[in-house]
């Protein structure tokens, strides 16, 4: 084995570890009040998200009025996420009911 192979076993032993050591978690959330364009859009609603430590990935529909969160669960603090995308962007968010 050279070096470089040596080197990308490394870089893939360090990425499976990292993606099995973290809780990922997926939850889906009622957002009221977003409209197709400005500060309540789903752009902005989902890029406001994703700016949160912990969160994965965020899909935000119009349509259905809802936002589907993939995050760690041991580095995101739920309750600050809500509050501040409430406050930035200009809408509600409830719990979605289970289905």
């Amino acid at each position: 084995m050279n070096s470089w192979q040596g080197f990308l076993i490394g870089v893939v032993a360090v990425a499976v570890a990292t993606t099995a050591a973290a809780d990922v978690s997926r939850l889906t959330l009622n957002v009221e009040g977003m409209t197709q364009t400005g500060c309540s859009s789903p752009p902005a609603v989902r890029g406001t998200t994703l700016s949160f430590p912990g969160v994965r990935d965020a899909n935000v529909s119009l349509e259905r009025g809802e936002m589907t969160l993939e995050y760690e669960a041991d580095q995101l603090d739920l309750g600050k996420l809500i509050s501040t995308v409430e406050r930035a962007c200009q809408v509600g968010i409830t719990r979605h009911p289970a289905r």
